[in-house]
């Protein structure tokens, strides 16, 4: 018969273990919910040329990229390489409906070191970070805790800068940038399909920088946010 003090052990084991398993199962889930978006972003390579509004499933994949990783906050933003300013056009989160069209210098913080670097980056300590600026956190009234981004690059080319911020109860991961390449991969290609559209006459610059644009065609996620629209984007993606 076991003493006390060796059912005590026991029963310290199993909740051990019982922890063990819960966080096993937890990041087995995770790996999975990653896998299975990393999935849907091949398949919009395939398909997002032929959607009525490339632009809005851009938004609705960038609103799941959001959900998979539980990141509060994200964005995706073009480089106006003319003036040096990345500007938002694609933004979730609690600033979606201030920071769209906001333009911020290409030399500014996180995103700035990433256009300039063509590199992407994770920082989960952004104010013992030289690279980060305060800049968006001082005018909105927001704090950022957490950063990551990377770069949208097509044929040698800087397109813009993916971003997500403050991740939920956990830090960013390198698991997360190389979703966030996948999800670039796909904006590249969206962003030129735009492009085409304007050079054929197909659309305006506000229909097709839209992702509100044709809400009834069909698409493979849903997009719940109004974000906003550059009118000088077609024109930059000449250059």
């Amino acid at each position: 018969m076991m003493n006390a003090t060796a059912i005590r052990l026991l029963q310290q084991e199993n909740i051990r273990l019982t922890k063990d398993v819960e966080a096993l199962t937890e990041k087995n889930q995770s790996l999975y919910r990653y896998f299975e978006l990393a999935q849907k972003f091949y398949w919009a390579t395939l398909q997002i040329s032929g959607e009525a509004n490339p632009f809005r499933l851009l938004n609705e994949l960038l609103y799941e990229t959001l959900m998979v990783v539980e990141a509060r906050d994200g964005s995706l933003s073009r480089l106006d390489a003319t003036k040096e300013e990345l500007v938002f056009l694609l933004v979730h989160g609690d600033l979606r409906h201030r920071l769209r069209g906001y333009r911020l210098s290409s030399n500014t913080g996180i995103a700035g070191w990433v256009v300039n670097n063509r590199l992407p980056i994770i920082v989960n300590d952004p104010r013992q970070d030289w690279r980060f600026s305060a800049t968006v956190d001082a005018e909105f009234g927001f704090l950022t805790q957490s950063i990551v981004s990377v770069p949208m690059i097509s044929r040698n080319r800087l397109l813009g800068v993916i971003q997500l911020v403050n991740k939920r109860d956990h830090e960013f991961t390198e698991a997360d940038v190389t979703l966030l390449l996948f999800l670039g991969q796909v904006a590249v290609i969206a962003l030129e399909e735009v492009h085409v559209r304007l050079q054929s006459g197909q659309g305006t610059e506000e229909d097709l920088l839209n992702p509100t644009y044709q809400e009834d065609a069909p698409t493979t996620a849903e997009a719940p946010f109004l974000v906003g629209v550059d009118p000088v984007f077609a024109e930059l993606l000449q250059g």
